[in-house]
């Protein structure tokens, strides 16, 4: 998801750009167009059409195209601020090998160009009912939800080096109707949406009967859990490294033309005669007359390899609809929500049983499958319990749901370290003049360097727990003491190790090293040295050296009763 800050404009160009020549579609050619939408607040289509390029450029610059007032007056960049977000963008891709079947049959094309759309309409269904803006003064601002919503998808059938990429430009606009008046789209709550709008299309891809009986007529089949023209999958890599060379040979040649034009951008026609460049280099009269079309891409599978008439391919089997458990669902969904996180969002809910159901390669139409997603998320929100205070408004971007079993995990967690912690006393002295610490800080580096263990220390942003932690290391180590960082992410552990200059890894990592594994359900287990890793089936031969350190006095885990839905860390 990008948020594009340019004028109307701005977007005619960089949609010219992201497309190959064999495309005829907008905004190259004047009668493929942009195809506009707009939905209100129970996700309905209100109103919709085709915008020309000249309609198009002044939706991006905040004209209603449906009236054709202002609906506002965009901030335009300049003396260090940011222009204002016009649309926010996300591609709607299909895998390579639909894209591939899609250039070799005819019927294959238009069955995915309605897949497309199909995915299209349900995510812009799906942002209607969710989308939200806000009301009032900063600091006191309210969350409602949207009563009109515009969008504007623009397909392309090629990458820009010109080989198959089935793709829909998906823009979203950030002026909505909310309460009698145009306002700001909130782009914060969308940024968090995109994984449950992801899903989602993906999933209508995937079980989309029509696709799946035109790839059948010709002898392919789609794979209901990855999406794929399952005969064509050997074939991605072949099309997307001659994709890359192209695109690598047109980077090369494009900043060649700009250093012998400085301040000069290539027009239409250097474009394509770079491109014919591009295509040219790496494999000499080969290229066929018309670049990018169906007749290139034959050119490139058979020197791969492909020939019609593949064999029929194995494929997981394909499974009503009316078949699936939706409380099984619900309930699986908050087990990958709680594998994840100790609270979530509802939208990361509806991302997992989008999800589920394209894992359990369903068949079924998009308005089907939509009603049953949407179903089923609601009953696993309805399993949840919130995080907030009574009467505090809960908004659906905000991650507020966890399960009383999370709950009572948390507590036992923290009534564990408590019970520890009543224990350890800080024997480390901290000379201050040394540390250049505070008391607080003193404390707490004192606590950390002790022998005593576990230690908790909290603190807010800005607190100084980096300069109390490095004062503790350095005690630490003088006392022949060696610490190591554990963070929840490897990011962390990554800024944690290059600033404190000390070892630094994941949790995930540390618990992964000492044999345990666990699944996306949230289901853990621990492998004894020697055991099948059923991951990766090689054999688990113990603890790396050096990675055999404990965290606790006594046994590296203690024993609470642990079932194999228990975090490591209370086993």
């Amino acid at each position: 998801m990008i948020l594009f800050r340019g004028t109307g404009a701005d977007a005619r160009r960089y949609l010219e750009t992201d497309r190959s020549r064999a495309d005829d579609y907008y905004p190259e050619g004047g009668d493929a167009l942009a195809v506009f939408a707009a939905v209100d607040g129970s996700g309905n289509v209100a109103a919709e059409g085709t915008l020309t390029p000249e309609s198009y450029a002044a939706w991006v610059d905040w004209t209603d195209p449906l009236t054709g007032e202002s609906i506002g007056r965009p901030r335009l960049p300049g003396a260090g601020r940011r222009g204002s977000p016009r649309f926010a963008e996300m591609v709607v891709n299909v895998p390579k090998s639909l894209s591939v079947a899609a250039a070799l049959h005819p019927a294959v094309s238009e069955a995915l160009d309605w897949a497309q759309r199909d995915a299209a309409a349900e995510i812009r269904s799906w942002l209607g009912r969710h989308s939200v803006t806000r009301i009032g003064p900063r600091g006191s601002q309210e969350v409602v939800p949207v009563e009109h919503l515009q969008t504007v998808a623009v397909s392309h059938k090629t990458s820009r080096a010109g080989d198959p990429h089935r793709h829909i430009h998906f823009q979203i606009g950030t002026r909505v109707r909310a309460l009698g008046g145009w306002r700001a789209l909130d782009t914060a709550a969308l940024f968090r949406q995109q994984g449950a709008i992801r899903a989602l299309g993906a999933a209508v891809i995937a079980a989309h009967p029509s696709l799946a009986a035109a790839l059948d007529a010709h002898g392919l089949t789609l794979d209901p859990v990855s999406g794929e023209a399952a005969e064509l999958r050997p074939w991605n890599e072949a099309i997307a490294k001659r994709g890359q060379q192209v695109g690598r040979n047109l980077a090369r040649f494009g900043a060649e033309w700009r250093a012998r034009h400085p301040g000069e951008e290539p027009g239409p026609r250097t474009r394509s005669r770079l491109k014919n460049m591009a295509w040219d280099r790496g494999r000499p009269a080969k290229r066929p007359a018309a670049l990018g079309s169906e007749a290139a891409w034959l050119t490139e599978l058979r020197e791969a390899g492909y020939a019609p008439g593949l064999p029929k391919a194995q494929t997981p089997q394909v499974a009503p609809l009316e078949n699936l458990d939706a409380r099984e669902a619900a309930d699986r969904a908050l087990d990958r929500c709680a594998a994840a996180a100790s609270a979530w969002t509802a939208h990361d809910v509806w991302e997992r049983v989008a999800r589920l159901v394209t894992e359990a390669g369903v068949r079924a139409g998009p308005e089907a499958l939509g009603r049953f997603v949407s179903a089923t998320a609601e009953l696993a929100i309805s399993g949840c319990v919130s995080i907030l205070l009574p009467g505090q408004a809960k908004p659906e971007h905000v991650a507020h749901w966890t399960t009383l079993h999370v709950l009572v995990t948390e507590t036992r967690l923290r009534d564990m370290l408590d019970r520890r912690g009543q224990t350890a006393s800080a024997n480390q002295v901290l000379p201050l003049a040394d540390t250049g610490l505070d008391a607080d800080q003193a404390a707490a580096a004192a606590a950390i360097a002790s022998p005593d263990l576990p230690v908790v220390v909290e603190g807010a942003a800005g607190a100084g727990k980096t300069t109390m932690l490095g004062a503790a290391i350095r005690a630490a180590g003088r006392d022949g003491r060696p610490l190591r960082i554990v963070t929840p992410t490897k990011k962390a552990a990554d800024v944690a190790g290059a600033g404190l200059g000390v070892r630094a890894e994941s949790v995930a990592a540390l618990v992964h090293a000492h044999g345990r594994r666990w699944n996306s359900d949230g289901a853990w287990e621990r492998l004894a040295p020697g055991g099948i890793d059923r991951q990766t089936g090689t054999l688990y031969g113990g603890c790396p050296s050096g990675r055999g350190w404990r965290v606790a006095s006594g046994s590296w885990w203690t024993r609470l009763g642990c079932s194999t839905r228990t975090p490591p860390w209370l086993c």
